[in-house]
């Protein structure tokens, strides 16, 4: 089977026994520190902010809650970013949130805003890779159209 791929900025042409897809990437990496720092002076505040109950419930049941915390604030920058929107109006932090199937594979859970958006897009799946060191977090996430 042959596979083209052409890039143009984050958007990635592929061609597969001459049925096209139209891939949008974003990626992100996300310093650890910072995300815990940023725990450690708003608590609260900041994790309602970002994260849903659900994640931050989540998070903090893990051995090292800020390495969780900061895969998923890079999850939903580079969600952002594979949109071409970046977070801001189009989509916030809260229409975007992390889940984990029972298998340990990431995936998007989207707001109605968040289902609104990538249906105009006509995307049909969306895939996430997350992975983090003891000092960062880095995140892929592929919107296929």
């Amino acid at each position: 089977m042959e596979r083209l791929f052409a890039m143009a900025m984050t958007n990635i042409i592929c061609s597969t026994n001459m049925a096209a897809c139209n891939i949008f990437l974003g990626t992100d990496i996300v310093d650890v520190e910072r995300i815990n720092r940023l725990i450690q002076k708003y608590g609260n505040t900041f994790l309602f902010r970002i994260f849903n109950v659900n994640e931050i419930a989540y998070c903090w049941r893990t051995v090292k809650s800020a390495n969780s915390f900061a895969a998923r604030f890079a999850t939903k920058e580079a969600f952002a970013k594979a949109l071409g929107t970046g977070i801001g109006k189009n989509v916030g932090w809260k229409d975007i949130s992390v889940g984990k199937k029972s298998s340990g594979e990431p995936y998007i859970i989207l707001s109605k805003k968040g289902k609104n958006k990538i249906k105009a897009l006509g995307i049909s799946s969306i895939k996430v890779s997350i992975s983090h060191t003891k000092t960062l977090a880095q995140a892929v996430v592929m919107l296929i159209k």
